[in-house]
């Protein structure tokens, strides 16, 4: 019996031994720590779901590349300051002299050919030369772009302005084609030129610019009275070439040019001009210019090609903060290229401000012509104008003119050599900025 239990008892013993001494099955890996554990399983499967659309994926982000720094010691790239400007220019001109046979359309100006000569005589008015019509007279625009030490000036018009100057200088293209120059007759390049500062106060400027005589400019609305005088129809008015400007102080600025010529561009002959010009400033109260340009003006051939010599004179004097006057005077040698020929007057124009949004201005002048064996024609001319100013960049300008002219060889010289007088009535719109 006792045998038999211990059978037994080695029988259960065995087993357990076994089993314990067996090495237990290695761990399942760990998962990826991206990936979740897998979820439970579920005794019973779940009830199918609407499938869920998987989150958009991140956008993209495009790394910056850092912009390289410049080396130590360069200097920024500098850039230019531009300055814009412009003006709009129109008038309506009527004619209260009519030429007799002729409609109110036609102009009393210039003086037209008499005394058996081939060309017009005198002067007569600069740009106001469309009668009983409105005009634009100019649309312009101006840049300047300056960047130290350089500067750049740039001026462009279209109107009446930009035919009359180009007919003066040979640029307007005839009918038939065989004019010179490639401007459309209307369109002008008033001003084109580079500007270089250079120590002690010296500038030279290169290309196109306007002429430093004359007490009036092209642009209506910097002068005291709409209508030019007849003096400023005499002088030139654009010149293309290289100009030097000194600042000796602030008393005196001295200018000297070497030019094509009277509007000429390109140039007429293989001679140039020179220009010299003395700015003086007396007192606060009182500044003068005087310039004078001298040099062979006619077409290469022409004979006779006499030195023509123009001496302008402008006197400034400011009586107050209300009321200013100007002289201009000016002699001309050789205006028609005929050594015996000048020409020589005076303007005398005044203006008075009463407010700011009037003013007066008042212009009386002489000038006489002289041609060589036929006579001398003298004229003149009074102008009354009123300054209508709105805002401060618009302005009419209601202006009444008489202008006056004696014979020549015997002959009237206005209205289509009819008339000794012609007086005129016009209001002029000017807007710019």
């Amino acid at each position: 019996m006792r045998l038999r239990l211990c059978t037994l008892a080695i029988a259960a013993v065995l087993p357990v031994r076994a089993f314990a001494q067996t090495p237990p099955p290695p761990p399942p890996p760990a998962a990826p720590a991206a990936e979740a554990a897998p979820p439970p399983a579920m005794e019973k499967p779940a009830a199918p779901q609407e499938p869920v659309a998987p989150p958009p994926p991140p956008a993209a982000v495009i790394p910056t590349v850092p912009a390289t720094p410049p080396p130590a010691g360069t200097p920024a790239v500098p850039t230019p300051k531009f300055t814009f400007g412009g003006l709009v220019d129109t008038y309506y001109l009527y004619n209260f002299t009519k030429p007799s046979g002729l409609t109110s359309i036609d102009f009393p100006q210039p003086a037209v050919a008499a005394g058996g000569m081939s060309a017009p005589v005198g002067v007569g008015r600069a740009f106001d030369t469309n009668a009983n019509s409105f005009t634009l007279a100019l649309a312009k625009l101006t840049m300047n772009a300056a960047l130290d030490p350089v500067s750049l000036q740039l001026d462009m018009g279209y109107g009446s302005v930009g035919n009359i100057i180009n007919t003066a200088a040979g640029q307007n293209v005839a009918v038939s084609g065989t004019g010179i120059g490639a401007y459309p007759p209307a369109f002008l390049v008033e001003q084109a030129y580079g500007e270089i500062a250079l120590p002690g106060n010296l500038t030279l400027d290169f290309g196109k610019f306007t002429t430093t005589a004359g007490a009036e400019v092209i642009e209506a609305n910097k002068n005291w009275l709409y209508s030019r005088s007849l003096l400023f129809n005499a002088i030139p008015l654009l010149h293309t070439g290289v100009r030097a400007n000194l600042k000796v102080s602030d008393q005196l600025t001295l200018q000297a040019s070497v030019v094509n010529g009277w509007n000429n561009d390109p140039d007429f002959n293989a001679w140039k001009t020179i220009g010299l010009s003395a700015s003086i400033t007396a007192s606060p109260a009182l500044s003068a210019i005087i310039t004078t340009y001298f040099g062979k003006e006619a077409p290469e051939g022409t004979t006779p090609n006499d030195l023509r010599l123009l001496v302008d004179l402008v006197l400034a004097y400011t009586v107050n903060s209300n009321f200013g006057l100007n002289l201009n005077a000016d002699y001309i040698k050789a205006f028609d290229n005929i050594s015996s020929d000048y020409q020589a007057g005076a303007a005398l124009m005044g203006r008075y401000v009463v407010s700011d949004h009037f003013n007066f201005a008042a212009r009386g002048e002489y000038l006489a012509t002289h041609y060589d064996g036929v006579g001398t024609l003298s004229q003149g001319e009074v102008t009354a104008m009123v300054g209508i100013d709105v805002g401060k960049n618009f302005e009419l300008r209601p202006e009444v003119r008489a202008d006056f002219a004696g014979k020549l060889a015997g002959a009237d010289v206005l209205e289509g050599g009819t008339k000794s007088s012609a007086v005129t009535g016009e209001i002029a719109a000017l807007t710019w900025f």
